[in-house]
């Protein structure tokens, strides 16, 4: 029988120290790449003529505050488990979405008073542009994000990724809404929401897949 003492050596003789993952340095990371997300906004797009005016509608206020809260919280959350420890609480960003929520569910509501009259191919088109404009403007969020997950040791991969897209949605959508002038509700609830569920989607989708440890 070999001696327990040479057996451990051998195991442990290969092993490198490895530097803690630091949770202000994970978060400065992420929004870093929201800041410069919305910045490629402003500089690509230009900003809002109210907002540069200094005129700011109360329903775009409402709304971007709620998606810069969820995807501040989400974030929080994510780096969270990327460091698992026992009494961790990945729950908060659940309060953010929850509150996030009432913008669909006011557009629905709003969306359906309206009838046939709020039913517009160039509505739609609108629609679709934000939607597809806002998902890309996720992505460096979304990257920076699953790199810090792929570091790091998360427990349930699953749950990391749909959170992953939840705050890359979040950001990207905050980024984008610094340029579209659209304070429509029924627009923001639905279209802008959707940039969220979408990355949501994908963030499930693929980000098991590239942090299995």
């Amino acid at each position: 029988m070999r001696d327990t003492d040479a057996l451990i050596g051998e195991l442990v003789g290969n092993l490198q120290p490895v530097r803690p993952l630091s949770f202000g340095r994970g978060f400065a990371l992420a929004v870093g790449a929201a800041a410069l997300s919305a910045l490629a906004v402003i500089g690509l797009f230009g900003l809002r003529p109210d907002v540069l005016s200094g005129r700011f509608d109360a329903v775009y206020l409402l709304a971007s505050g709620l998606f810069l809260m969820l995807g501040l919280a989400a974030t929080v959350a994510v780096i969270v488990m990327s460091r698992p420890q026992v009494g961790n609480d990945h729950s908060g960003w659940v309060w953010s979405a929850a509150m996030t929520a009432l913008l669909p569910v006011a557009a629905l509501i709003v969306a359906f008073g309206r009838g046939a009259q709020g039913v517009d191919a160039a509505v739609a088109r609108h629609g679709l542009e934000c939607l597809a404009l806002g998902s890309g403007f996720a992505v460096l969020v979304f990257a920076v994000l699953t790199g810090w997950l792929r570091m790091g040791a998360p427990t349930s991969p699953a749950r990391a990724g749909l959170v992953t897209g939840v705050a890359a949605g979040s950001l990207g959508i905050f980024a984008f809404s610094l340029h579209c002038a659209d304070n429509d509700i029924v627009h923001i609830g639905l279209w802008h929401s959707a940039v969220v569920v979408v990355m949501a989607a994908v963030g499930r989708a693929i980000i098991p897949r590239l942090v299995r440890w």
